[in-house]
């Protein structure tokens, strides 16, 4: 019988790897359909500023400009800790190719283009 008790001991460590990975995963989600309207208002500020500065900014700046512009659009409803979350979420889920088209349809006319130019200045320091 100790021969089943290494693999008994890798089958509980692995299962209990996939339920603190799913446990995350749930967390990210339930996180973006809490805050999915400003999450959605703060990816169409964030694709245009990073389609238009990502070769320049290092992963600091990228990190500073998904903060501002959730606290743009938030409206003072969020703790740090949250704003801080949610920037990290998005961070990790953020697509350039989505982000590359999105602008294109934007350019026309959008006021998330302002933002974007906004946010961009004050992470340049302008």
């Amino acid at each position: 019988m100790s021969f089943l008790e290494p693999i008994i001991a890798v089958l509980l460590g692995a299962g209990g790897a996939a339920l603190a990975d799913f446990i995350r995963k749930n967390l990210a989600f339930m996180r973006f359909l809490k805050y999915g309207p400003i999450v959605k208002k703060a990816y169409d500020i964030i694709d245009p500023v990073l389609d238009q500065n990502l070769a320049r900014w290092d992963g600091s700046k990228v990190d500073k400009a998904f903060e501002l512009a959730i606290v743009s659009v938030a409206d003072g409803k969020l703790t740090g800790t949250e704003i801080k979350n949610l920037a990290i979420d998005m961070a990790k889920n953020w697509l350039p190719q989505v982000a590359a088209d999105k602008v294109r349809a934007f350019e026309a006319s959008a006021p998330e283009l302002l933002a974007a130019r906004l946010i961009a200045a004050r992470i340049d320091g302008e």
